[in-house]
């Protein structure tokens, strides 16, 4: 799990309504993650979600985000935050469960890296210790990627209400 905190100050150009930047903020994030639920509220609301696609095998993360605008019309300043956390999704653990197993269960023929050897050494070891590393950082990329999606959708809101 992996927890998520992002702030924008954003100066407007003229004075917004909170469901205004409510329903821009909405719509950027329906463009990265596919949202379950969003709870009532126009200032403080929450948002219950997956990214990744729905065409691949698995989904990256499950996010849960709590979003609180505020502002001041009258000076035309505007602050969101967004606050949760990310952990993978189940298919993802899944697969890559999955995916070590079946790598284990082809690592008991003996010689699996060196094929001309008849028992495992030293390679092997160090194949699945590397296939173990690659699953750990991938993991971690596809949590932080949520943060990104979420900067990325507070700075096009500054762009077109600032």
């Amino acid at each position: 799990m992996k927890h998520i905190e992002v702030s924008k100050k954003i100066d407007l150009a003229q004075p917004v309504a909170a469901t205004d930047l409510k329903k821009a903020l909405v719509a950027m994030l329906e463009k990265t993650i596919e949202i379950e639920k969003i709870s009532d509220g126009d200032t403080h609301f929450n948002i219950k979600g997956t990214t990744g696609s729905p065409a691949s095998i698995t989904r990256h993360a499950r996010v849960d985000l709590d979003v609180s605008i505020s502002g001041n019309e009258k000076e035309k300043v505007a602050r969101i935050i967004v606050s949760g956390y990310a952990r993978a999704a189940r298919s993802l653990i899944v697969f890559y469960s999955f995916a070590f197993f079946m790598l284990l269960l082809v690592g008991l023929l003996p010689g699996f890296y060196e094929t001309s050897q008849e028992d495992s050494g030293a390679i092997d070891a160090l194949f699945f210790l590397i296939f173990g590393i690659f699953i750990v950082f991938d993991v971690n990329n596809k949590l932080a990627v949520t943060r990104e999606h979420l900067e990325t959708a507070l700075e096009s809101l500054d762009t077109s209400f600032g």
